[in-house]
This record gives structure tokens, C-alpha cells and sequence, in this order.
């Protein structure tokens, strides 16, 4: 059965640690090439072999495995993702999940609560991610949801902050003001053309935006001067 869009599954029985460990069990005995059975990725796994029966589903829906009626492959990325993590690349892992996760509906709609609730405290969000899934908080759903809810963390979508999660930093602009870098050229420039201040600062080479206010008082020739330093400094 292929599972369609919009549909919303979660882990059951085990945490991120224990999907981690079939994920690289597939990478491990060629499941990125061809489908291998739940009970072969248990063997390698060393996990039960109903609780990676239970979560085949899960894994597929999210993207990292491809395959139906309990024999599955990995996807291209989940391949990616697989390998990353079996030879220790974990930031690398942790950006190949993060693009994996980010349009899947279970992800956006946890994202959104989040987004809209912050801060909010994990039994919380636990509770809600039952009640965006349609399942029931016991302990075989609620074991699951914790390890999707540390696999958002482990992807930087979301991040603890005092006990609580936010949405996480990952994405967002960090603009460099350019007012230090105005006046530094300032004040080289106020030394005028041929200083040894102004040649050693060369490296300098990023478009700069500079105001000069012009009136009755200026001295044209030294604001020659200055524009003159300035071009310098960004020449050769």
C-alpha cells in the first residue's frame, strides 16, 4: 500500500535511538539497493523484530524508506542519511534529515503547534503530536512520539530552550551590519590617499554604501581625497 500525502504516522514501541539502528542496518546489508525483510534488519539491528515491523510504516511515511507489505528499501535520501550516520558524519546527517523531514505533514503540523504555543514543554507536545495523529497517548504510541519528537531536536526544526521547545534557529538570516565597516572606512580614509593604513586594507572588497553630507563648509579637495582613498582600497 502506498502511503498517500497527507497521511500522518508515528513511531511506535521505540525511541530515535532504536530507528536509528534499523535505518543503518538497511545501509548495512545492501537495503539501499534492493528490499530487504523486517526480520533480516532485526537480525543485524539486534532489535525485536515487531518493533521494526511496527515502524516500516513511519520510516516510509517520513521518506527515509521506500517499500510496502514489510519488505522495504532505502529511498535516495534515506540512503544519503543511512551513510552519514554509519561513518560518524553527523552534522551532515543531521542537515540530510532535516531537508528529509521538513515538508512531511506530521513535521509541519508539530511545527506549527510549536510555532504557535512556544514554549512549549515536551509532555505537552507529546500529547499534541498523539492528537494530530489520531492515535491514543499510551505507552506504545508515547515511546514513539518521544523519538520523533528528538528526532525534530536532533535536526535542529525545533531546540530546547529552559526546559522547553521553540522552533529552532536552523534557516533564519543573520544580517551583518555594515555601520563598524562605514566608519573604519572613515576614518582610513581621513588619513588621505598613500597612507600605509589604507593599503593594508584591501581586503575590504564588499559593496559599501557611504553618505556624505555636502555643504557650504566642505572642502572638495580633501572629499576628493577621501573618495580617492576609498577606491583604493577597493582597487586591485
Amino acid at each position: 500500500m502506498k502511503l498517500s500525502a497527507e497521511t500522518l504516522v508515528v513511531p511506535q514501541m521505540v525511541g530515535f535511538e532504536v530507528l536509528t539502528k534499523i535505518i543503518i542496518a538497511y545501509s548495512k546489508i545492501g537495503g539501499d539497493n534492493e528490499e530487504k525483510s523486517y526480520q533480516e534488519i532485526a537480525a543485524v539491528a539486534n532489535v525485536a523484530a515487531n518493533n521494526v515491523r511496527l515502524n516500516l510504516r513511519f520510516l516510509g511515511s517520513i521518506g527515509i524508506l521506500e517499500g510496502s507489505r514489510g519488505k522495504y528499501k532505502l529511498s535516495s535520501e534515506g540512503a544519503k542519511y543511512a551513510r552519514a550516520l554509519d561513518w560518524g558524519k553527523l552534522t551532515e546527517a543531521n542537515k540530510i534529515l532535516r531537508d528529509i523531514l521538513s515538508d512531511k505533514p506530521i513535521v509541519k503540523r508539530t511545527l506549527g503547534y510549536v510555532s504557535i504555543n512556544k514554549p512549549v514543554d515536551k509532555e505537552t507536545l507529546v500529547g499534541q503530536v498523539a492528537v494530530i495523529s489520531g492515535v491514543s497517548k499510551n505507552s506504545r504510541f508515547e515511546t514513539g512520539i518521544r523519538g520523533f519528537v528528538d528526532m525534530l531536536v536532533t535536526s535542529d526544526l525545533i531546540e530546547e530552550a529552559d526546559g522547553k521547545y521553540v522552533i529552532g534557529k536552523i534557516g533564519e538570516k543573520k544580517e551583518i551590519s555594515e555601520e563598524p565597516t562605514k566608519k573604519k572606512l572613515v576614518e582610513y580614509s581621513s588619513e588621505l590617499a598613500g597612507s600605509h593604513l589604507l593599503k593594508t586594507e584591501r581586503k575590504l572588497q564588499f559593496p559599501i554604501t557611504l553618505n556624505f553630507n555636502i555643504n557650504n563648509e566642505t572642502n572638495v579637495d580633501n572629499l576628493k581625497k577621501i573618495l580617492e582613498a576609498i577606491k583604493e582600497i577597493f582597487s586591485g
